[in-house]
């Protein structure tokens, strides 16, 4: 197991720091610094004087949901040999715990409203537990096969992915802290934006290093990345309240900005990820069109 105190072990092993995809950011620093639970910082009694209306706390909800979604990711993840990076590995485990916490904060915001009712306190529906279920159990090993016969170049598509959601999620909570004339729910989202800064500094570095110099790693993750449901975690939520979470909080200029940002990655122009994510998954779009269906109805069938 890896131990975060081998986190900058390839750093020391190199005396060429360009051997080291993002040898800028320091692990060690960041699994030393990382934050735990914000709930001493909130002022929960606020929202009795000016409580959020309901479709903001659906929004805080959703996000919630999509910060927790970590763990499912990571069962993923670190199967394949993206675990044998020390410093990924460092990270990835600190980058669950800080997001285990910013969902806390979302959740105890929520909390501070009884009359709301969470999404998961009312459960998910049948077909939908049952795909989480078999995912939980099968993704795993379908992908530790897979990648593992992949190599090395699969580790490219994860600080990809983990990139765009990030830049995606980050987003979403500016657009909620701007619209909101609450200022304590600003200031908690400051605060959570604060964290989720190295979040995003630490993928986009990785993934700037690895494409630069694999042509093979930039081309499997092309090809991965337009199979990706956006932002992660969306492919267990209400397809509704995903489009709405696109509408509220990623207007086409966000939206464009962060595809120009993905697209500046070697490989990847022309993608248009969260473009399409908007219209439709793609993997949905496509098995409509084959169907000759609505992307909706195939959705449907699915969950």
């Amino acid at each position: 197991m890896t131990q975060l105190g081998d986190a900058d072990a390839p750093d020391r092993q190199h005396d060429d720091a360009s051997l080291v995809p993002a040898a800028e950011f320091t692990v060690r620093e960041f699994a030393r610094t990382a934050a735990g639970s914000h709930r001493d910082s909130l002022d929960l009694a606020a929202y009795e004087r000016e409580p959020l209306d309901g479709a903001t706390l659906e929004l805080v909800d959703f996000l919630a949901r999509l910060e927790r979604s970590t763990m499912a990711q990571l069962r993923s993840v670190l199967v394949t040999p993206t675990h044998k990076d020390a410093r990924i590995t460092a990270f990835l485990v600190t980058w669950a715990y800080e997001k285990y916490w910013i969902a806390d904060a979302l959740e105890a915001v929520l909390s501070a409203h009884p009359g709301y009712a969470p999404a998961e306190s009312r459960g998910p529906g049948r077909l939908t537990a049952l795909r989480r279920s078999l995912a939980d159990r099968f993704e795993p090993i379908r992908e530790s096969v897979v990648a593992n016969l992949i190599g090395e170049d699969v580790v490219a598509v994860h600080t990809t992915t983990g990139v765009v959601d990030e830049w995606t999620t980050r987003a979403a909570f500016e657009a909620l802290r701007d619209g909101s004339a609450n200022t304590e729910f600003r200031a908690m989202l400051e605060r959570l934006l604060g964290v989720k800064e190295r979040h995003g500094a630490f993928f986009a570095a990785q993934t700037r290093d690895r494409l630069r110099r694999s042509p093979k790693a930039a081309k499997l993750t092309r090809k991965r990345l337009a199979r990706q449901h956006w932002p992660l975690g969306a492919i267990d939520e209400d397809p509704q309240l995903a489009a709405r979470f696109f509408d509220a909080l990623l207007p086409d200029a966000t939206i464009a900005a962060i595809d120009a940002r993905v697209e500046a990655y070697p490989g990847l122009a022309g993608l248009g990820l969260l473009r399409r994510a908007k219209s439709g998954q793609p993997a949905i779009t496509r098995a409509a069109e084959a169907l000759g269906r609505t992307a909706a109805d195939v959705r449907n069938r699915i969950r």
